[in-house]
């Protein structure tokens, strides 16, 4: 889904802190929750693909901070080229291709 959805964010920790996080938050053995986490898609592979990436090493505070500031990247007002490119832009495209088409016919 990853090429059809733009931006792709990922929120990144370490191995470490997502093993004891993931561990405090289920009261899981280590390796329970190193089982859980090996069954998904590795961190660093979501970050290779990311658009924008969050760092949780750090406090929940930090997390969002950094949040709030993505927030605000990601409602910008598309560019034209970036509104041509959406889903949006091309239903537009579609109806003023109609549109034009049925007023064309009209005055032949």
């Amino acid at each position: 889904m990853d090429k059809w959805t733009k931006p792709v964010i990922v929120i990144w920790v370490d191995l470490e802190t997502q093993n004891h996080r993931l561990m405090a938050r289920d009261g899981t053995t280590e390796e329970d929750a190193k089982s859980r986490i090996n069954a998904q898609m590795s961190l660093d592979l979501k970050r290779a693909k990311a658009d924008i990436m969050l760092d949780n090493t750090g406090s929940l505070a930090d997390l969002n901070e950094n949040f709030q500031k993505v927030l605000v990247q990601v409602t910008m007002p598309l560019t034209w080229t970036e509104f041509a490119r959406s889903r949006q832009g091309a239903i537009v495209a579609l109806i003023s291709i109609f549109v034009g088409f049925v007023i064309c016919r009209k005055s032949l």
